[in-house]
């Protein structure tokens, strides 16, 4: 079913002779906490078609990440239809059978993001230069808000799923730019929030209308509750 495939870690597209779809995937997602023995994930952007160059966030046909902590978890998105306000979110658990075999299980269906007073906030030396970032996160102290950042950006957005809510914000400045990858990181975490009912921004505004002109393109973030996303445009869109 795999026509075309691309890695973070192997960035040069390749032909897997299949037809169809073509995968964008980052394979490790928080490498460098791998050492603390924190929980970390796995990221696939599915595109319809041959190519993934080009594209647009907003075309893919699914996204799916797996979180690898005390449990091993799935969860699936599929984009809101015509008339649907958002799309479907499912989450499944990797269970061992007595016959020793593995099964993916159904755990929640219908996953949905709410207003909810937590905050993962990623790139915090930015706010020596950004200061709409730096007043954004003092809003958020501020307000009593829950921190809750472990420097992986799949458990980050996980909890912001289990939790019903929150926001994963990643905004840059001059000595602090963007390294999130739109194709294989940014792009498919999206489309997960937004098929929840949330919203995923950068400085243009969606990140699911951006062109993946490169394998390469790097992007700032704000991801999930409505209300907190927008809350951090400001911060989103710092000038030198």
């Amino acid at each position: 079913m795999v026509k075309t495939a691309s890695s973070e870690e192997q960035t040069e597209c390749q032909d897997l002779g299949g037809q169809g779809y073509s995968v964008a995937f980052d394979p490790l997602d928080g490498s460098s906490i791998v050492g603390a023995n924190f929980a970390v994930g796995s990221i696939f952007g599915i595109w319809p078609g041959d190519e993934l160059v080009g594209r647009k966030g907003s075309e893919q046909a699914a996204a799916v990440y797996a979180v690898y902590g005390p449990r091993t978890v799935l969860v699936v998105a599929w984009p809101h239809k015509r008339g649907d306000t958002s799309g479907q979110v499912q989450e499944y658990l990797l269970t061992e059978q007595q016959t020793g075999s593995r099964q993916w299980l159904l755990q929640r269906d219908n996953i949905s993001i709410k207003d909810k007073a937590v905050f993962a906030p990623a790139n915090l030396r930015a706010t020596a230069e950004n200061e709409e970032y730096q007043q954004l996160v003092q809003y958020w102290m501020s307000k009593k808000y829950t921190l809750r950042y472990s420097g992986g950006m799949v458990p980050d957005i996980h909890h912001i799923l289990t939790k019903g809510g929150g926001v994963f914000a990643n905004p840059v400045s001059k000595s602090a730019p963007a390294k999130l990858r739109l194709l294989y990181e940014a792009a498919p975490l999206a489309l997960v929030v937004e098929a929840a009912g949330g919203l995923a921004e950068c400085a243009t505004g969606s990140i699911l209308d951006v062109t993946i002109a490169n394998t390469d393109i790097r992007t700032m973030v704000s991801l999930g509750s409505k209300s907190e996303v927008m809350r951090s445009r400001p911060a989103l869109k710092w000038q030198q």
